[in-house]
């Protein structure tokens, strides 16, 4: 969102970015056996900023449960867009608890750099898989050409919160259709929202190429009853768009705040 209110300093235009879609645990050693309570951070560096840019972080005494059927990493960044002008750096801590603190075992220790072709002329799919420590960490990335940033903002503002239903947002760029950016997943719990009816996402922040289409959809469910909406923004540089989902017992404004992406080095 650095320049949706204000001009990008002269020369800034869309750049390739590096979309993070999943991360997942998959080839467990050292007698390590399902269910896994997994803690510690994934971070991605690129050179426009050097510092963390984190994409999933838990402590101890808060960490996630993953199984063999969903061994998936419940992502909540990045917060700014991944720029690809020079390699981009992954940094993996991970660690899963024993019976106490002393019997924790380090699961993924890595800092890798993804190879990333880039002269390609399109957007792809890219697939990575990383082995360390006492297990193998797959990510599903995605190259975005001649992007801009995407922050993605949800409020209902018409009708009741939707109290007892699961519901599962995500956002997607329709060059990578069949590949997904999760913004918030209920479950069996109620949809987190603030006093003025704001969701609170997992993630917020997409990239897309700015020639391209950014869809954001929901599906919400209950007992036998669910409904399925979509929106589709054509991308700005600069400013926000905002559409509506209508859900039946709700209606959800979405926003999204566009920006070109600075890539001075700091």
């Amino acid at each position: 969102m650095q320049f949706t209110d204000e001009p990008a300093p002269p020369g800034t235009t869309p750049c390739q970015t590096v979309q993070v879609f999943s991360a997942k645990v998959t080839g467990l050693e050292g007698g390590l056996q399902w269910p896994l309570d997994l803690y510690g951070f994934v971070a991605i560096r690129d050179t426009v900023d050097r510092r963390r840019n984190i994409i999933f972080d838990r402590k101890r005494n808060n960490c996630q449960t993953l199984t063999k059927k969903d061994p998936y990493l419940v992502l909540t960044g990045p917060t700014r867009a991944v720029v690809l002008m020079d390699p981009i750096t992954i940094e993996v801590k991970l660690g899963v608890t024993g019976t106490d603190e002393s019997e924790d075992k380090v699961l993924s220790y890595l800092g890798v750099e993804p190879y990333i072709h880039g002269g390609s002329l399109y957007s792809e799919l890219l697939n990575k898989n990383y082995r360390s420590e006492l297990s193998t960490l797959d990510f599903t990335l995605g190259h975005i050409m001649s992007s801009v940033e995407a922050t993605i903002f949800l409020q209902v503002t018409d009708g009741s919160r939707p109290d007892g239903f699961s519901c599962r947002f995500v956002t997607r760029t329709v060059s990578i259709d069949q590949e997904m950016v999760l913004l918030l997943h209920s479950g069996d719990k109620t949809v987190p929202c603030t006093d003025d009816g704001s969701l609170k996402l997992l993630r917020r922040v997409a990239t897309v190429e700015v020639n391209g289409k950014l869809q954001v959809s929901v599906k919400a469910w209950k007992f036998d009853s669910s409904v399925e909406k979509e929106v589709v923004f054509t991308p700005k540089k600069t400013g926000r768009s905002d559409d509506t989902l209508d859900i039946r017992f709700c209606k959800i404004k979405v926003t999204v705040a566009w920006s070109l992406i600075w890539r001075n080095l700091f």
